[in-house]
This record gives C-alpha cells, sequence and structure tokens, in this order.
C-alpha cells in the first residue's frame, strides 16, 4: 500500500491530476473528521478541511516515504489546527468546571414539553455529539489533539510521536494525563459512563431546546452524512485502552466530507491557482 500510496504522490508532483484526486479522496474524510472534532463547528470544520488539503496539495513534493503518508497529513493537519486562529465556541474559554456548571443546569425543572420517541430520540442525539465534541473543547488545543487522535482513531503512541513531533514517552504521558482528565469528568457528570449520574440526553432535550444549544429546525451534527461504520470499528480495535469514556465518543458517526469542499478543491486545482513546492 505504501509503494502505491508513494507512487500516487510522484505522479501528482509531475503534474498528475488523476493520481492528486486519488490521494486527496483518500484523506479528505479523516482531514475532515479530525477538524470537527477539535473545532465543534461542521462550518468551520470545512472551512480548515479546504485550508488543511491545499497545504496537503502544495507541500507533496516534500513527502518523502519516511512514514506513512496518512501520518505525514495528520502532521500538517494537526499543525494548522493547532496553530490556526480561535473561532466559534473556542473564543468562549471553556473549561471542566464551567461545563459542569451548565450540564447541572440543564434540566427542566418544569413539565416536560411533550415530545414524540422518535423525534426525542433524534435530539437526544444531536445532544449528545454537540456536548461530546463541547467537552473536548475543555481541554487545550495540543492535548485535545492527542486525545482525539489517540482516543477516536486509533493513533498509537510511536505514530502520534511523530505526528506531534514529540518523544513516544512524552506522548504517553501527556495522553495519560488528559485521559484522566476527561475520565474524572464524566465519572463525576455523565450518566453514559457512570449509571449514578442522573445526566441523560433524554432528560435535557427540552432545556437544551430552550436555551439554544440545540434547534430542532436545523439540526448541526444527525443530519451530515456517516461513513460505514465499518471505519469506526476500526479505530476502534486499534485503540490501546478502550473504555466506557472513549466508547462514548467513538460512538459519534464519522462524517463524509460535505460535497462543497471537494467542490472548492476541484476549483483550486482546475484553476491552477495552485503549485506543488520544489523539495
Amino acid at each position: 500500500m505504501s509503494d502505491t500510496i508513494n507512487a500516487l504522490a510522484e505522479k501528482a508532483v509531475n503534474g498528475d491530476k488523476q493520481a492528486l484526486d486519488q490521494l486527496i479522496l483518500g484523506i479528505k474524510d479523516k482531514i475532515y473528521n479530525l477538524s470537527l472534532r477539535m473545532l465543534w463547528n461542521p462550518v468551520d470544520a470545512e472551512d480548515v478541511t479546504q485550508e488543511i488539503l491545499i497545504k496537503v496539495i502544495t507541500n507533496l513534493s516534500k513527502f518523502r516515504g519516511e512514514s506513512k503518508f496518512s501520518t505525514w497529513v495528520y502532521r500538517i493537519a494537526s499543525n494548522h489546527l493547532i496553530n490556526t486562529n480561535k473561532r466559534g465556541l473556542e473564543n468562549q474559554e471553556l473549561s471542566f468546571e464551567i461545563y459542569e456548571q451548565s450540564i447541572r443546569e440543564g434540566f427542566a425543572t418544569k413539565e416536560p414539553v411533550l415530545i414524540s420517541e422518535v423525534e426525542r430520540n433524534i435530539l437526544a442525539e444531536e445532544l449528545k455529539i454537540s456536548c461530546t465534541h463541547g467537552m473536548l473543547l475543555c481541554l487545550d488545543r495540543e492535548h485535545r489533539m492527542i486525545y482525539i487522535l489517540s482516543s477516536m482513531f486509533g493513533i498509537n503512541s510511536h505514530e502520534g510521536a511523530v505526528i506531534m513531533e514529540i518523544t513516544p514517552e512524552t506522548y504517553r504521558k501527556r495522553l495519560s494525563r488528559t485521559r484522566q482528565k476527561m475520565r474524572s469528568f464524566m465519572e463525576n457528570n455523565c450518566g453514559l459512563v457512570n449509571p449514578d449520574k442522573m445526566c441523560r440526553c433524554q432528560r435535557r432535550v427540552e432545556v437544551a431546546v430552550e436555551k439554544g444549544r440545540i434547534n430542532p429546525k436545523q439540526l448541526i451534527f444527525v443530519k451530515g452524512a456517516a461513513a460505514d461504520t465499518q471505519l469506526v470499528g476500526v479505530c476502534k480495535e486499534e485503540m490501546e485502552e478502550f473504555d466506557r469514556v472513549s466508547a462514548v465518543f467513538t460512538s459519534n458517526p464519522y462524517y463524509l466530507t460535505p460535497e462543497k469542499v471537494l467542490q472548492g478543491i476541484k476549483k483550486v486545482i482546475t484553476s491552477h491557482n495552485y503549485r506543488i513546492l520544489e523539495a
């Protein structure tokens, strides 16, 4: 497989548009899902995915085949996501303390509105995905990236160290600290992880709608086109420590990249407004 990728990369550097298309199709969903989990908002993730794909294209001649192509792409993506300007919810400077207070205020105090079981299930799923993505924003970008790569994408410490440009030991220590923070928070607050806790997405639907945290008429996450769930299954099988906390995150959909992102990249390629940098 690596030889095939290297050959495609070499052809793309030499101007083969079909080879370039194949490379983009192979990495686009990884980049989009990584961006979505880092930034929360699908619109922001679309913009950043396009920016990262352009970076990959213009730096393609620098790929030497010393690591897997996907690892090289993740390194470009992680650098871009860690260093890009803050946007959306990130500007609110979330913390686990603030998020915990928000959760505790999220239960209905009056008679629940009558909602059909089907609609409630849909809204509860929307809330769950929104909430878990929001939890990630309580981490600083570097630790958030390490947690996402390992707990959701099945990246081991050696590959993760290459991506983050740190030693495997440092990577493992940072991952361990981050997992402990996430586990502690969710065991104290999330009924999906700790059955003794009252927080359930189903119980929080009314208040979430009332406070504008989810909009029944404009769903953000449930409506997205999801990829084959086997892709997520592979990530689960490769995880070093699969537990209830990780299960909550990996159960979220693995999305297909919106078509408009691909159309934007194709316009860039066909307009010749890009060039692959010299090695």
